[in-house]
């Protein structure tokens, strides 16, 4: 009578497989390149977009405006888009296919945090417009935690806005209310601009001394399992 053939072997070859492939996790998701985000659609679609590691988020809701509207987000700084680190960032919402043209008003959402390391110091709403020979008018509020940012357009080419600065330095993310409207003529574009910092350190304690920072749950535990042993240790000599 023929002996029966353990089959052990292969289903513990095929647990083990099983079991590499469970453990594979899924590649992140590469984060979106600002620089290929062209209109409202596609920074919905993205969820947010990063320029020298300034990472803008869309927020979801926005009015008046269409998704089809074009989006410019570009940043200046060290070495490119990708590798670098931003200085100041340009986020400009403009028509298509036509200019916003009177009656108009906008509103648009969203969330920018500043590169790692840097934290945002100010920021700035304007409007320009080369249409109707320069006759028109309309508003900007940019709203974020350190105020409204408000631009009048005027019959001229352009309007800045004054600029608010934040009262902390320490400011790593805001959320932004971009509030617009066109009471005469028509408006190319509404801009909005930020600036960054280094993040100041920590501030030190009482003789100057650094304040230590806490010790991560395993730095802890590792510290805690050392002093044990030491304390055995004493306890037996």
């Amino acid at each position: 009578m023929p002996k029966l053939i353990c089959s052990k072997p292969l289903s513990v070859a095929l647990a083990g497989a099983a079991g590499i492939s469970f453990l594979v996790s899924n590649p992140a998701k590469a984060a979106t390149n600002c620089a290929f985000i062209g209109t409202i659609q596609d920074l919905i679609d993205a969820g947010s977009c990063v320029s020298r590691g300034a990472t803008v988020t869309y927020s979801p809701s926005f009015s008046g405006f269409a998704a089809t509207d074009f989006i410019t987000i570009t940043t200046t700084g060290t070495l490119t888009p990708v590798t670098g680190v931003a200085n100041s960032l340009n986020f400009s919402l403009q028509g298509n296919p036509n200019p916003y043209a009177s009656p108009f008003s906008g509103i648009f959402n969203y969330s920018l945090a500043a590169p790692m390391g840097r934290s945002i110091i100010d920021y700035t709403s304007a409007l320009s417009s080369a249409a109707n020979m320069g006759n028109n008018a309309g508003t900007f509020d940019l709203t974020g935690s350190a105020g409204t940012a408000a631009a009048t357009y005027v019959p001229i080419n352009t309007a800045q806005g004054a600029t608010k600065t934040y009262a902390s330095t320490s400011v790593l993310t805001d959320a932004f209310v971009a509030s617009v409207g066109v009471t005469q003529g028509t408006i190319t574009q509404f801009t909005q601009s930020f600036n960054f910092q280094n993040t100041p350190p920590e501030p030190p304690g009482p003789g100057g001394v650094p304040v230590p920072g806490p010790l991560p749950v395993l730095g802890a535990g590792i510290a805690f399992g050392y002093s044990r042993k030491l304390r055995k240790r004493i306890a037996a000599a």
